[in-house]
């Protein structure tokens, strides 16, 4: 994301919704409609950052805004080309998760790791353990040694690696470079896609569908994965009620019984 929309009302508040379109923060906060004589802008007032292109107030069509606003807009302002700068970070509102991830974009591998977990993004360092959680973004080299309980990740990608998925975890879409280690229990990824990888699937754990050139390295147990191309869907338990299991996934067509141990490439 390489930006985000705020709205700052006559009030002076500044109004902002993670990775929210500006429509979506109309909605969400009920923004009442600009009705003054001079409409400059029919939802109250808002801005972008000022560090990319379109940004700022004058550049939106707004010459005279209330003092009020200036002054909101102001510290905002401050506050933005702090963060960008790598300065005042902890004070980066945990809700504010598109910001964090704009400032790891921008800064790179320079990014500090404590703003891990600011808005549900993990981008750098190591955490050991984690537990009925709900992460929105795990990107950048984030590492998570253990993810359990009933655990959501939404997106991972970047080199973001999980070394081990187990219980219940589940991450919904995986891009890029990232990577499982182990898989156990009932975990699940939703999708797998490009270059993604998963070491080892044990247990009950799944892939439901595999896209572009992705691959389960060893498939183990009652374990299975899908392929997206063919909706051919693999295990190597031999006793499997093969019916269920096509029943499990719409986009599966056949099952393939493999040797424990084998390679499944999507």
């Amino acid at each position: 994301m390489q930006d985000f929309n705020a709205i700052i009302t006559r009030d002076g508040s500044v109004l902002h919704l993670p990775w929210g379109t500006h429509n979506e923060i109309v909605e969400h906060f009920a923004v009442p409609g600009n009705t003054s004589l001079a409409r400059q802008n029919y939802w109250e007032y808002d801005i972008l950052p000022p560090f990319v292109d379109g940004g700022g107030l004058q550049a939106r069509g707004i010459e005279e805004p209330p003092d009020v606003v200036l002054s909101a807009a102001a510290n905002l302002t401050d506050s933005l080309c702090a963060w960008h700068s790598g300065r005042n970070l902890r004070a980066i509102p945990t809700e504010w998760g598109d910001v964090v991830e704009h400032v790891y974009q921008v800064r790179g591998r320079r990014a500090p790791g404590y703003l891990n977990g600011r808005g549900g993004v993990y981008f750098s360092g190591i955490v050991k353990r984690l537990s009925d959680v709900h992460i929105t973004r795990l990107i950048g080299s984030a590492r998570i040694v253990r993810l359990d309980g009933t655990s959501v990740v939404d997106t991972m990608s970047g080199q973001a690696r999980i070394d081990e998925l187990c219980q219940h975890a589940v991450i919904t879409d995986m891009r890029e470079r990232a990577g499982i280690g182990k898989m156990s229990g009932r975990s699940c990824v939703e999708t797998l896609c490009q270059s993604t990888v998963v070491a080892e699937m044990h247990d009950d754990a799944r892939v439901i569908v595999m896209f572009g050139a992705s691959r389960v390295l060893r498939l183990y147990g009652r374990a299975s994965c899908g392929r997206a191309c063919d909706g051919t869907v693999f295990t190597a338990d031999s006793k499997v009620c093969k019916n269920a299991l096509l029943a499990s996934a719409e986009r599966y067509k056949s099952v393939k019984i493999v040797r424990e141990g084998e390679s499944v490439f999507a």
